[in-house]
């Protein structure tokens, strides 16, 4: 592909949000938020503006996310000089390659050089996505929507095991609207919706058997934003995004950068043409996932050595057995019968459910 190409058409306005483990290199801090004015101080050395989220001043900061903010989502332990740090992007176009990916880089340099950066499996990487040229159509949504099923499992096969049962980006084909029919009926249900929010919660039904209904005592199915494709922001009146939050912590800037990619790309095309090229009689391949990222890329014109990035994604992805086992809801004698599986088979259990299982 020919990076030199410009591209007309707007492409797609996002945002990344990356979960890490901090210890500064250089100082002891008592708390989260001594470590994140540090991250500041380096941040705004390198002309990347930035900003301490609170209670009190971040709803007004993030209205524009104008700035990175440093906001704590994860546990930390000060004792240890560990510090989990979730650092949200300022909003950027996916077609202004000259402004974001520049300063992603100085971003991860600032990190590497003042901090010890840890990827552990609690972190992840999660990539806000809508349309740069306006709000998500119904349309356009739809195909999001549609691709994120009929991908699902193809997409599990570039995560590594842990994401593919972790319940903070649960299953959308396996949710409490979807995990009995077929995926033709389930094209045939998302193609019913009648408005964005209608779609956000077909896409985002959570079980009244899942750990966020235990922490919030829903007695019943509810919406939830904790799921591959967050759909829920479509349900509400602020800025309203499409949240891919699969991938696993970022280790480096080649890590952000290729998830920003993979999302960006799919999703541009899933927008544009998902709702009719695919088939939902058809089972998918990772051949097939990397054909349409591929297709996406290309209208979005991603140069050569951006495009090394998506292949890595794929170069060590591997196909996956259907799921079977939900464990939302695993009474202790189901859980001793997938220990009983595992045993046999010679896994661990948390492989045997990496492969087996759902969340």
């Amino acid at each position: 592909m020919d990076g030199s190409q410009t591209f007309d058409q707007p492409g797609l306005r996002f945002g990344v949000e990356i979960e890490l483990v901090v210890k500064s290199k250089s100082r002891n801090h008592a708390d989260f938020r001594s470590l994140a004015m540090e991250i500041c101080l380096h941040l705004e050395k390198s002309r990347i503006p930035s900003h301490v989220a609170c209670l009190s001043q971040k709803a007004d900061v993030t209205k524009s996310y104008q700035k990175w903010i440093q906001n704590s989502t994860l546990p930390s332990n000060p004792a240890e000089n560990l510090f989990g740090v979730e650092l949200v992007s300022s909003i950027f176009y996916t077609q202004q390659r000259h402004k974001w990916i520049p300063e992603l880089r100085e971003t991860w340099r600032v990190l590497e050089s003042g901090f010890e950066v840890h990827a552990t499996k609690e972190c992840s990487t999660h990539v806000h996505l809508s349309p740069a040229s306006g709000p998500w159509t119904l349309s356009a949504a739809r195909g999001v929507a549609k691709e994120a099923i009929f991908f699902e499992r193809c997409i599990d096969g570039l995560m590594p095991g842990h994401r593919h049962i972790n319940p903070y980006c649960t299953s959308n084909r396996w949710n409490a609207v979807y995990g009995g029919p077929d995926m033709p009926q389930i094209f045939d249900d998302l193609s019913r919706a009648e408005s964005l929010a209608d779609l956000g919660e077909r896409m985002c039904w959570c079980s009244r058997d899942s750990v966020h209904a235990r922490q919030t005592l829903h007695q019943d199915d509810f919406v939830h934003p904790h799921f591959r494709w967050n759909l829920t922001a479509l349900t509400e009146s602020r800025t309203r995004t499409i949240e891919f939050r699969q991938p696993p912590a970022s280790r480096n800037a080649r890590d952000t950068l290729a998830w920003i990619l993979f999302a960006a790309c799919l999703t541009r095309w899933a927008s544009e043409r998902a709702d009719a090229a695919l088939n939902p009689a058809e089972t998918p391949e990772i051949a097939d996932l990397y054909r349409y990222v591929g297709a996406g890329a290309h209208v979005s014109v991603v140069p050569d050595d951006m495009l090394a990035l998506l292949e890595g994604l794929f170069r060590s992805a591997k196909p996956l057995p259907a799921p079977r086992h939900d464990l939302k809801g695993m009474t202790e004698e189901e859980m001793d019968e997938l220990k009983t599986e595992a045993k046999r088979k010679g896994m661990s259990l948390e492989k045997y459910k990496a492969l087996f299982a759902y969340e």
